[in-house]
């Protein structure tokens, strides 16, 4: 059963990769979850607060460098064009994975397909929130800029956020109907 599971999970064919991208979800997840208990005041604080809060900026730091390792392994791999072939205009991979999808059949992963480029947005999406988390602590507590410097940061870390929870649940929703309808008695 448990090698069952295992061959369900994605990417086999590269236990670099994969386990990467499982580090990176068990991070984002806590990120999620310890994000309620996160606050401002708390980084100079000697607190459970603070804990969880310098958890949170040193996991995010982290996610930052396994998001750049993600994203250049992705491209040394397979290639710009695999995960952005939208950014060429090149939609053909999503149309075609669309008709495979309206005959009720799961699409493979294909280069500009709706895997790869939800896969492409995902990272970016990740980085994105990191790198602006990342600025805000920057701004905040090293950089002596002003406070308001510090709170545009926090505006966009909190607003991509959204972005990338949706993305979180959506992929990991994705993974898990794909790995059902792959399961094999």
């Amino acid at each position: 059963m448990k090698n069952k599971i295992l061959a369900l999970l994605p990417h086999d064919y590269a236990p670099f990769f994969r386990a990467l991208h499982i580090t990176v979800a068990l991070l984002i997840l806590s990120q999620i979850v310890n994000s309620n208990l996160t606050e401002r005041e708390a980084v100079s604080e000697h607190s459970f607060v603070s804990l969880v809060t310098w958890f949170h900026i040193i996991s995010g730091f982290l996610l930052i460098v396994l998001g750049v390792t993600l994203l250049v392994w992705m491209l040394t791999q397979r290639g710009f064009r695999w995960y952005f072939a939208w950014v060429t205009l090149d939609l053909s991979g999503i149309k075609i994975d669309l008709l495979q999808l309206a005959r009720l059949k799961l699409p493979e992963a294909a280069k500009g397909g709706i895997a790869a480029t939800i896969q492409g947005l995902g990272v970016i999406s990740l980085l994105l929130v990191a790198v602006s988390g990342g600025m805000w602590f920057m701004t905040n507590s090293l950089l002596g800029l002003p406070a308001e410097t510090a709170r545009y940061y926090l505006h966009w870390h909190k607003f991509l956020t959204t972005f990338i929870e949706i993305y979180f649940y959506a992929h990991g929703a994705m993974g898990l109907l794909h790995m059902l309808l792959s399961w094999e008695d």
